[in-house]
């Protein structure tokens, strides 16, 4: 259901793309060339159109920009899966990471997210848990690390890890985020 809700809106966004291109050329191009009877139509169509397309923008930046703003714990451990991956994705661009990519739900190979910062490609497993988190996870993102070619691989939890999970992340090179370390991420967020 939420992928056919994904792909509407994606095809009315496209659509809506396509109608601002043509309002534009035909309010700064075309409209000479029409029939002086159809600007009645044409004008306000032309208009609705184009502040359709500024109003969308609008509300998408600001939703785009401050929709994990004002976020709490208590918010992230009331996420499901697929929101976690969100804000953590959302959460790495805030603290100055770039070329974020979420990668598939299923089959991911273990990595949620890929994303760079000075150079270093990081793979990310996010893991959104009431308990401990095991070494299942470590093993996962490890291997995902070498299926994506990345220079760091990281599991982001709400939670804590497990001894087993913090040994093999040790012997593996595997960067372990708990609680403690989302909450200081959480707190770079610009308020």
């Amino acid at each position: 259901m939420l992928g056919l809700l994904k792909r509407v809106l994606h095809r009315l966004v496209q659509l809506l793309w396509v109608l601002m291109v043509v309002a534009l050329v035909y309010s700064l191009w075309a409209r000479d060339m029409v029939p002086k009877s159809w600007h009645a139509i044409c004008d306000p169509t032309a208009f609705v159109v184009i502040c359709l397309f500024t109003v969308s923008v609008g509300v998408w930046v600001f939703w785009h920009h401050f929709r994990f703003r004002d976020i709490t714990m208590a918010h992230v451990d009331a996420m499901d899966g697929l929101e976690f991956e969100n804000f953590c994705a959302f959460l790495l661009k805030r603290n100055g990471y770039t070329r974020i990519q979420q990668t598939k739900g299923s089959g991911d190979q273990g990595v949620d997210v890929i994303a760079t910062k000075k150079g270093i490609k990081f793979g990310v497993q996010c893991k959104r848990y009431n308990g401990f988190v095991g070494n299942h996870a470590v093993q996962e993102v490890w291997s995902g690390k070498e299926y994506y070619q990345l220079d760091q691989a990281v599991v982001l939890t709400n939670s804590t890890f497990s001894d087993a999970a913090n040994d093999l992340a040790t012997q593996l090179g595997v960067t372990l985020i708990d609680r403690e370390g989302l909450r200081k991420l959480m707190k770079r967020l610009p308020s």
